[in-house]
Protein backbone atom coordinates (compact mmCIF):
# COMPACT_ATOMS: atom_id res chain seq x y z
CA UNK A 1 0.00 0.00 0.00
CA UNK A 2 1.47 3.51 -0.47
CA UNK A 3 2.24 6.16 1.84
CA UNK A 4 -0.24 9.03 1.42
CA UNK A 5 1.64 12.04 1.97
CA UNK A 6 -0.76 14.78 3.26
CA UNK A 7 -0.98 18.36 2.15
CA UNK A 8 0.47 21.24 4.25
CA UNK A 9 -1.82 24.19 5.60
CA UNK A 10 -0.34 27.53 4.22
CA UNK A 11 -0.11 29.23 7.08
CA UNK A 12 1.88 26.66 8.93
CA UNK A 13 4.88 26.40 6.50
CA UNK A 14 8.08 27.54 8.34
CA UNK A 15 10.31 30.16 7.02
CA UNK A 16 13.84 29.15 5.52
CA UNK A 17 15.14 27.29 2.93
CA UNK A 18 13.27 24.68 0.77
CA UNK A 19 15.48 22.03 2.06
CA UNK A 20 14.81 23.24 5.59
CA UNK A 21 10.94 22.83 4.72
CA UNK A 22 11.39 19.80 3.60
CA UNK A 23 13.26 18.51 6.43
CA UNK A 24 10.21 19.93 9.05
CA UNK A 25 7.87 17.86 7.01
CA UNK A 26 9.74 14.60 6.61
CA UNK A 27 10.43 14.97 10.20
CA UNK A 28 7.26 15.51 11.50
CA UNK A 29 6.00 12.61 9.66
CA UNK A 30 8.35 10.47 11.28
CA UNK A 31 8.12 11.04 14.74
CA UNK A 32 4.30 11.64 14.52
CA UNK A 33 4.41 7.81 13.55
CA UNK A 34 2.85 8.51 9.61
CA UNK A 35 6.16 6.95 8.00
CA UNK A 36 7.19 3.87 9.85
CA UNK A 37 10.69 2.47 10.50
CA UNK A 38 11.45 0.55 6.78
CA UNK A 39 9.50 3.11 4.75
CA UNK A 40 10.79 3.86 1.50
CA UNK A 41 10.21 7.63 1.46
CA UNK A 42 8.98 8.52 -1.72
CA UNK A 43 11.09 11.79 -3.02
CA UNK A 44 8.57 12.96 -5.97
CA UNK A 45 5.53 12.79 -3.74
CA UNK A 46 7.22 15.08 -1.51
CA UNK A 47 8.06 17.27 -3.61
CA UNK A 48 4.74 17.43 -5.17
CA UNK A 49 3.18 18.44 -1.91
CA UNK A 50 5.43 21.04 -1.04
CA UNK A 51 6.09 22.08 -4.73
CA UNK A 52 9.42 21.79 -5.01
CA UNK A 53 12.52 20.20 -6.91
CA UNK A 54 14.20 17.07 -6.31
CA UNK A 55 17.26 18.94 -5.36
CA UNK A 56 15.95 20.19 -1.84
CA UNK A 57 14.52 17.39 -1.19
CA UNK A 58 17.43 15.17 -1.52
CA UNK A 59 18.91 18.28 0.60
CA UNK A 60 17.00 17.35 3.38
CA UNK A 61 17.16 13.38 3.28
CA UNK A 62 20.88 13.72 3.66
CA UNK A 63 20.53 16.23 6.58
CA UNK A 64 17.84 13.77 8.10
CA UNK A 65 20.04 10.97 7.39
CA UNK A 66 22.58 13.32 9.98
CA UNK A 67 19.94 12.89 12.79
CA UNK A 68 19.25 9.16 12.00
CA UNK A 69 15.43 9.33 11.15
CA UNK A 70 16.80 8.25 7.81
CA UNK A 71 18.78 5.51 6.37
CA UNK A 72 20.29 7.08 2.45
CA UNK A 73 21.65 4.76 0.33
CA UNK A 74 23.52 5.54 -2.82
CA UNK A 75 21.35 4.92 -5.61
CA UNK A 76 18.87 3.02 -3.95
CA UNK A 77 16.86 6.07 -2.40
CA UNK A 78 15.83 6.94 0.96
CA UNK A 79 14.28 4.81 4.25
CA UNK A 80 12.93 5.66 7.65
CA UNK A 81 15.65 4.30 10.05
CA UNK A 82 14.70 1.45 12.04
CA UNK A 83 14.29 3.50 15.49
CA UNK A 84 13.23 2.00 18.78
CA UNK A 85 11.22 3.59 21.79
CA UNK A 86 14.66 4.45 23.47
CA UNK A 87 15.73 6.09 20.45
CA UNK A 88 13.10 8.45 20.63
CA UNK A 89 13.23 8.81 24.58
CA UNK A 90 16.96 9.64 24.08
CA UNK A 91 16.42 12.50 21.53
CA UNK A 92 14.19 14.18 24.30
CA UNK A 93 16.50 13.55 27.29
CA UNK A 94 19.14 15.37 24.91
CA UNK A 95 17.30 18.22 24.65
CA UNK A 96 16.18 17.94 27.83
CA UNK A 97 20.22 18.41 29.03
CA UNK A 98 20.40 21.56 26.89
CA UNK A 99 17.65 23.04 27.75
CA UNK A 100 17.71 22.42 31.37
CA UNK A 101 21.27 24.03 31.33
CA UNK A 102 19.37 26.94 30.01
CA UNK A 103 16.52 27.32 32.76
CA UNK A 104 19.61 26.92 35.35
CA UNK A 105 20.54 30.36 33.59
CA UNK A 106 17.44 32.13 33.12
CA UNK A 107 16.67 30.84 37.45
CA UNK A 108 20.11 33.40 37.39
CA UNK A 109 20.15 35.82 34.96
CA UNK A 110 16.60 36.58 33.78
CA UNK A 111 15.33 40.21 34.59
CA UNK A 112 12.37 40.70 36.49
CA UNK A 113 10.20 42.04 33.81
CA UNK A 114 11.29 39.07 31.71
CA UNK A 115 9.80 36.50 34.75
CA UNK A 116 6.95 38.40 34.50
CA UNK A 117 6.55 38.13 30.86
CA UNK A 118 7.02 34.19 31.62
CA UNK A 119 4.35 34.08 33.78
CA UNK A 120 1.73 35.47 31.72
CA UNK A 121 2.82 33.16 28.79
CA UNK A 122 1.50 30.31 31.02
CA UNK A 123 -1.37 32.23 32.26
CA UNK A 124 -2.49 31.84 28.61
CA UNK A 125 -1.27 28.41 27.85
CA UNK A 126 -3.47 27.25 31.33
CA UNK A 127 -6.52 29.64 30.24
CA UNK A 128 -6.98 31.39 27.16
CA UNK A 129 -7.45 28.44 24.70
CA UNK A 130 -5.06 29.81 22.35
CA UNK A 131 -2.26 28.12 19.88
CA UNK A 132 -0.77 25.97 22.12
CA UNK A 133 2.26 25.52 20.61
CA UNK A 134 2.78 28.79 20.08
CA UNK A 135 2.56 29.44 23.05
CA UNK A 136 4.93 26.90 24.60
CA UNK A 137 7.38 27.91 21.84
CA UNK A 138 7.09 31.29 23.45
CA UNK A 139 6.97 30.21 26.53
CA UNK A 140 10.56 28.05 25.87
CA UNK A 141 11.94 31.51 23.87
CA UNK A 142 11.70 33.81 26.83
CA UNK A 143 14.03 30.52 28.98
CA UNK A 144 16.41 30.13 26.15
CA UNK A 145 16.74 33.71 26.21
CA UNK A 146 19.86 33.70 29.35
CA UNK A 147 21.57 31.21 27.34
CA UNK A 148 24.55 32.11 25.65
CA UNK A 149 24.96 32.46 21.55
CA UNK A 150 26.20 28.81 20.46
CA UNK A 151 23.62 27.27 22.79
CA UNK A 152 20.59 29.41 21.72
CA UNK A 153 21.99 28.43 18.40
CA UNK A 154 21.75 24.41 19.47
CA UNK A 155 18.63 24.63 21.21
CA UNK A 156 17.12 26.41 17.79
CA UNK A 157 18.08 23.01 16.00
CA UNK A 158 16.88 20.71 18.54
CA UNK A 159 13.11 22.44 18.82
CA UNK A 160 13.41 21.86 14.80
CA UNK A 161 14.18 18.09 15.62
CA UNK A 162 10.72 17.25 17.13
CA UNK A 163 7.05 17.87 16.11
CA UNK A 164 6.19 21.25 15.31
CA UNK A 165 2.54 20.55 16.21
CA UNK A 166 2.84 18.48 19.32
CA UNK A 167 -0.59 19.65 21.02
CA UNK A 168 -2.28 18.24 18.04
CA UNK A 169 -0.22 14.68 18.00
CA UNK A 170 -0.42 14.14 21.56
CA UNK A 171 -4.12 13.84 23.71
CA UNK A 172 -4.17 15.30 27.03
CA UNK A 173 -0.45 16.93 26.88
CA UNK A 174 -1.53 19.99 27.35
CA UNK A 175 -3.01 19.52 30.80
CA UNK A 176 0.48 17.50 31.87
CA UNK A 177 2.60 20.54 30.05
CA UNK A 178 0.52 23.19 32.29
CA UNK A 179 1.89 21.21 35.66
CA UNK A 180 5.31 21.42 33.92
CA UNK A 181 5.55 24.69 32.76
CA UNK A 182 4.57 25.77 36.44
CA UNK A 183 7.54 23.56 37.99
CA UNK A 184 9.81 25.06 35.89
CA UNK A 185 8.09 28.61 36.16
CA UNK A 186 8.46 28.86 39.90
CA UNK A 187 12.08 27.34 39.91
CA UNK A 188 12.87 30.39 37.81
CA UNK A 189 10.67 32.98 39.99
CA UNK A 190 12.40 31.68 43.25
CA UNK A 191 15.88 32.10 41.46
CA UNK A 192 16.62 28.11 42.21
CA UNK A 193 18.86 27.13 38.94
CA UNK A 194 19.50 23.68 40.00
CA UNK A 195 15.47 23.55 40.28
CA UNK A 196 14.63 24.86 37.46
CA UNK A 197 17.20 22.84 35.30
CA UNK A 198 15.70 19.34 37.06
CA UNK A 199 12.21 20.35 35.80
CA UNK A 200 12.85 21.64 32.89
CA UNK A 201 15.05 17.61 32.00
CA UNK A 202 11.84 16.08 33.52
CA UNK A 203 9.62 17.90 31.29
CA UNK A 204 11.56 16.95 28.28
CA UNK A 205 11.92 13.61 29.74
CA UNK A 206 8.04 12.96 29.93
CA UNK A 207 7.78 14.75 26.25
CA UNK A 208 9.85 11.56 24.94
CA UNK A 209 8.03 9.22 26.70
CA UNK A 210 5.06 10.75 25.62
CA UNK A 211 5.94 10.69 22.64
CA UNK A 212 7.19 7.03 22.22
CA UNK A 213 3.80 5.99 23.47
CA UNK A 214 1.96 7.64 21.29
CA UNK A 215 4.10 5.94 18.39
CA UNK A 216 3.83 2.63 19.71
CA UNK A 217 -0.56 3.26 20.01
CA UNK A 218 -0.52 3.67 16.05
CA UNK A 219 1.61 0.11 15.82
CA UNK A 220 4.34 2.27 14.66
CA UNK A 221 6.61 -0.97 15.62
CA UNK A 222 4.37 -3.45 15.24
CA UNK A 223 3.29 -3.38 11.62
CA UNK A 224 5.04 -4.17 8.06
CA UNK A 225 6.34 -0.62 6.62
CA UNK A 226 4.91 0.52 4.24
CA UNK A 227 6.73 0.68 0.50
Amino acid sequence: MNVEYPPVDPGRRRRGGLADEVVTYVRDLILAGALKPGTKIDQDAIGDVLDVSRSPVREALVILGREGLVEVTPRRGASVADLTPEDIIDHYELFGVVSGRAAAMAAVSLKDDAIAELAAIHERFEHSGEDLSALNNAFHRVINSAAPRRTRWLLRHLVRSVPSRYYEFIEGWDAQAVQHHAAILEAITARDAEGARRAMEEHLHRSGIAAAELLQRHGYWDQEPEQ
